[in-house]
């Protein structure tokens, strides 16, 4: 029979395997799914979730579970700051609560929202270098009741989980800097050119107004494209939070073709929303899913034809709720439209053409998995191309 202190040491360098494993792992969510999973069989659970803490908006929200099936109801979520996970991470301390319904600090929205039954949490302070991370929560001992040596084992997880965390959104951030320095050299590059030829007697007045226009242009691109870097650093390190409320689609899609109206006029456009449900109401964050279907309505824009048209559709069944915007502009190969959602893609058939960053795909992407959902494309060279939004209901 195997001694108390034998099953600890065996813990300790079963724990000691796990960690090398993190400080392998360079995607986030990869990582955060293999913390979760690590913390559950560590401390003999039933479930167990990581949120992180937004330093911007100072929030706390779900970032990654073990329960898959329940995750996309979880995503975004921002608790309280009076919750348990909360208390843990304006505290900076451990916390074990035998029985949450006797805990006034207990956030049941979630046990509500995924009917998830909840007993017992064990949530542990994530820290790295005196910086806080997140919290991370182990839910329902699969036999008895958390014990300090419990807390212990996951605190030595925790430890180590925040550092590769950390050092995860670190090596995030430097290979999206070294892609940004890549793309920001050709406008920066067109910029000197033509500083250099307006130095020149030889260029008249026309010249130098066109010349003019286009570091206009230039400097524009790379105001956007410094913003677009910013929105997706935040989403790809998951420092953002999602403010989920629940509002009506049609009416949210009907402000985005106003929006985007004037825009289309200029080309001749035609916009048409198709509705399935009128009163078909969702919940998530507005704003993201507004930014989402706008930058989708751009690109129909600026890749169609012009006196062309752009449907808007929507519809539901009982699990999704699925948008999509559909041109009947140039399109793009077939082989090129896998490569779509990656950062900095432009399509070899129009650079230099069409005004871009090549990264409003990446961050629509980033936002709809962030809200557990999905998004993909289809393009028919030619013929025009169809971006399809899922969203679970």
């Amino acid at each position: 029979m195997t001694s108390p202190k034998d099953q600890k040491l065996e813990q300790y360098e079963h724990l000691i395997s796990l960690s090398r494993d993190l400080a392998s792992t360079l995607d986030l969510d990869s990582l955060l799914q293999k913390i979760v999973n690590m913390a559950v069989e560590l401390s003999y659970s039933q479930a167990a979730s990581i949120l992180l803490y937004d330093e911007v908006n100072q929030q706390l929200f779900f970032q990654s579970a073990t329960n898959a099936e329940n995750e996309p109801q979880l995503m975004g979520i921002v608790v309280p700051t009076d919750s348990i996970a909360g208390w843990v991470a304006l505290n900076r301390q451990p916390v074990i609560v035998a029985d949450v319904h006797q805990d006034k600090r207990f956030f049941n929205k979630v046990e509500k929202d995924i009917d998830f039954p909840t007993q017992s949490i064990l949530a542990i302070p994530l820290i790295a270098k005196e910086k806080l991370i997140g919290v991370l929560e182990v839910l329902n001992k699969k036999e008895g009741t958390y014990v300090p040596e419990d807390q212990e084992i996951l605190m030595i997880l925790g430890a180590q989980a925040a550092i590769a965390i950390e050092n995860t959104r670190l090596f995030q951030q430097s290979d999206l800097i070294s892609e940004l320095v890549h793309e920001i050299r050709t406008p920066l590059t067109s910029i000197n050119t033509i500083a250099y030829l307006l130095q020149q007697s030889v260029i008249d007045c026309d010249e130098r107004d066109r010349l003019a226009q286009i570091i206009r242009e230039e400097t524009q691109r790379l105001s956007r494209m410094t913003s677009q870097f910013l929105d997706l650093s935040r989403l790809e390190s998951g420092r953002i939070s999602f403010d989920h409320i629940r509002f009506s689609l049609p009416e949210l899609l009907q402000e985005c073709v106003q929006n985007i109206q004037p825009e289309a006029e200029k080309y001749g456009l035609q916009l048409l929303i198709e509705n399935q449900d009128s009163q078909l109401e969702i919940e998530a964050d507005r704003d993201k899913i507004k930014q989402v279907i706008l930058n989708l309505l751009s690109n129909a824009i600026k890749y169609n034809r012009e006196n062309g048209t752009i449907i808007l559709h929507s519809h539901h069944d009982e699990n999704w709720v699925t948008i999509s915007v559909q041109d009947y502009g140039m399109g793009i190969p077939e082989e090129e439209v896998p490569e779509m959602f990656k950062k900095f893609f432009r399509s070899e058939r129009t650079k230099g053409k069409r005004p871009g960053t090549g990264l409003g795909l990446s961050i629509c992407k980033r936002i709809v998995e962030g809200h557990g959902g999905k998004i993909s494309a289809k393009s028919q060279l030619g013929e025009g191309s169809t971006f399809t939004v899922q969203l679970p209901r």
